[in-house]
């Protein structure tokens, strides 16, 4: 239910953003937004969905799990993209980071989608996937990671400006949701990771459901308030920034 809602707002933020990114033709809007609808809304349901208990090394299993991992991993080579672009267009090192994830999602989905074809079930086919899936979550955690961290370090600049009636409040809490939803997202691999390295399938672990659906509230939180934001929310925060404003007459 949690991979759900995250999925549901998922798309209305994606579509949001695409439909934002029809008007302005700008490159930040687009890959982000289609960025999240590969993810949550092709790419998890669809990958889930193959690896459920009946579906596992059938045909149709198959084809489910590959097409959403696929998916998936288009959309976090987006990321990718969008994170270099909005944060670091000039730095040469982080255009050579896409290149790299690009490089190393399409080896671990052929790698997985090669090792998901030598057993009949989860447990005869973990040993195989395990290594390869592990080093998609590495990657998947390092995208969130990495747009997560830079957003917060943004965001304490823009803190600065704000100060002085220099920035938006409203833009600046956008800047914390987002690297909140993204060290969120952070958490869920970890989460999925651990629960592989202990030889457990995450989707099989009432533990592991537990961690990845409480992270998957966060981010739908998250991103339902920075990209759906209430106007009660809004007017709190333009009341809390003003209220915080320094006092500018004179003695």
């Amino acid at each position: 239910m949690a991979l759900g809602a995250m999925g549901a707002v998922g798309i209305v933020v994606a579509v949001r953003l695409l439909l934002l990114a029809r008007r302005t033709r700008q490159l930040p809007e687009l890959t982000l937004g289609a960025g999240l609808l590969c993810l949550t809304v092709v790419g998890a349901p669809l990958s889930t969905l193959g690896r459920l208990d009946g579906l596992v090394a059938t045909p149709t299993g198959d084809a489910l799990f590959g097409a959403g991992l696929g998916a998936a991993l288009v959309g976090v080579g987006l990321l990718y993209v969008f994170t270099w672009r909005v944060f670091r267009p000039r730095a040469v090192w982080a255009m050579g980071a896409f290149f790299v994830a690009a490089l190393g999602l399409t080896s671990m989905w052929i790698g997985l989608m090669r090792a998901s074809s030598r057993g009949s079930s989860m447990a005869e086919i973990l040993p195989y996937t395990r290594p390869w899936a592990l080093g998609v979550i590495g990657l998947v955690a390092l995208a969130f990671c990495w747009s997560g961290s830079e957003s917060l370090v943004y965001r304490a600049r823009l803190r600065r400006r704000m100060v002085l009636g220099m920035a938006d409040p409203v833009v600046v809490n956008r800047f914390l949701l987002w690297g909140v939803s993204a060290l969120a997202a952070v958490s869920l691999c970890a989460v999925v990771g651990a629960s592989m390295l202990a030889g457990r399938a995450p989707l099989q672990d009432p533990l592991a459901q537990i961690a990845m659906g409480s992270a998957s509230v966060v981010v739908s939180i998250a991103w339902y308030l920075a990209f759906l934001p209430p106007e009660r929310f809004v007017r709190h925060l333009r009341e809390r920034a003003a209220r915080s404003a320094p006092a500018t007459g004179a003695p």
